[in-house]
């Protein structure tokens, strides 16, 4: 039975670990557009050559990672990091998702997964 807390908290840590580093990246890779679509002199490799790569906004993966269990992580990120905090679906979305995962995996751990076995 420890085995799956163990298992269970290793998850919750991954999953808020792997939603910090996507929020970081896409706050990042958004920057980066912008300064190269400014020809900012801080990039090296600045020129007048547009980007051939439509932009991606990474809103599937920050709904998915939130569904998982990463919603609060996304939603403190996204203050900290100041990162796409105008977006309305994120902003009420995130915040529903993290009380839903708050009482799942409270669910997880007061049941000591007796509905997940096969008595």
């Amino acid at each position: 039975m420890i085995i799956l807390y163990i298992l269970l908290v290793a998850y919750i840590l991954a999953i808020n670990f792997y939603a910090f580093l996507l929020v970081k990246g896409l706050r990042d890779r958004e920057r980066q557009a912008e300064l190269e679509q400014q020809g900012s002199p801080l990039l090296e490799n600045s020129g007048n050559i547009p980007s051939k790569k439509p932009e991606e906004k990474g809103l599937g993966k920050l709904f998915i990672t939130g569904a998982l269990g990463g919603a609060i992580t996304i939603y403190v990120c996204m203050f900290i990091l100041k990162y796409k905090r105008s977006e309305l679906l994120l902003m009420v979305l995130m915040p529903l998702l993290g009380v839903l995962n708050v009482y799942i995996f409270f669910m997880f751990f007061k049941s000591g997964f007796g509905f997940l076995l096969i008595r």
